[in-house]
């Protein structure tokens, strides 16, 4: 049975899912400019009204021109200002971003991972040759052979250290966690509902993208998405069921790789 997609919200106590929204930096800026524009627009009119008056011998009111829906006042310009600023400080992330962004960062770790995986690898690959010595000896049951892996572990190093055991397995359960994020992070930035569903949420709460924490539960299938002040935490559920692969296709897809890599070595 497909299991259906869902999203959880953690508001706090005091905020109901219908709060007002909270005005961004670029609100900010819309209103502060439409206020002066306004004001200018009417100040236009009534400087080309006053003139044409004067000019035929008309009597304007005081008031026609300098008034408060015209002048441009010291709020005005501190609001536009501090609106200017707001602008230039902020950090404008979506959903998206953040996920590839996180993407970007568990690749890192992956990369990282990967090498200390090869090193360690490289270093225990004299196993495979002592079991292929080995495996000769056991067939023919041959004394000359037997000698053969006698002589093969006593002129080479095919001592296996435990420290190299231990970078070789922490590389592996590394490598899993941080590809399985990666995987996850950036399938959530492909799907279209999720960020567009997050982005809203962000809005609604007036919470950045940019100061959101994210993590991802492959057991569960749960991408969930924080901020430091508890206020409209999100999380979805089962939205990335179809970017699962079997540990069966890794392997699959791991030897196909490896096999082309070794054929270019070694052609």
């Amino acid at each position: 049975m497909k299991a259906m997609k869902r999203i959880a919200i953690l508001v706090s106590a005091f905020l109901s899912v219908s709060a007002a929204h909270s005005e961004t930096t670029i609100d900010n800026l819309v209103n502060a400019s439409r206020t002066i524009a306004a004001k200018l627009e009417q100040g236009r009119h009534a400087v080309y009204g006053a003139e044409h008056y004067a000019s035929v011998g008309g009597i304007i009111d005081y008031n026609a021109v300098d008034d408060e829906q015209y002048i441009i006042n010291s709020g005005d310009i501190a609001a536009y200002n501090d609106a200017l600023n707001g602008v230039r400080n902020a950090l404008y992330f979506t959903t998206k971003m953040k996920l590839e962004e996180k993407y970007e960062e568990s690749m890192v770790k992956v990369s990282e991972a990967v090498d200390n995986f090869v090193v360690a690898s490289v270093q225990l690959s004299m196993v495979e040759e002592v079991a292929e010595v080995a495996e000769v000896a056991q067939e023919t049951n041959n004394v000359a052979d037997q000698t053969a892996v006698q002589e093969f572990v006593e002129v080479n190093d095919v001592e296996i250290k435990q420290e190299t055991v231990v970078e070789y397995n922490q590389s592996l359960e590394e490598i899993a966690v941080n590809a399985r994020d990666a995987g996850a992070f950036l399938a959530a930035s492909k799907n279209e509902q999720l960020t567009s569903l997050s982005d809203q949420h962000a809005q609604d709460y007036g919470n950045s993208m940019a100061e959101a924490s994210m993590s991802y539960s492959a057991t569960s299938d749960v991408l969930s998405i924080e901020w430091a002040t508890n206020i409209g935490s999100i999380s979805f559920h089962d939205f990335l069921q179809g970017d699962y692969v079997s540990a069966a296709e890794v392997l699959g897809e791991g030897e196909a790789i490896y096999a082309d890599q070794q054929a270019y070595m070694y052609q």
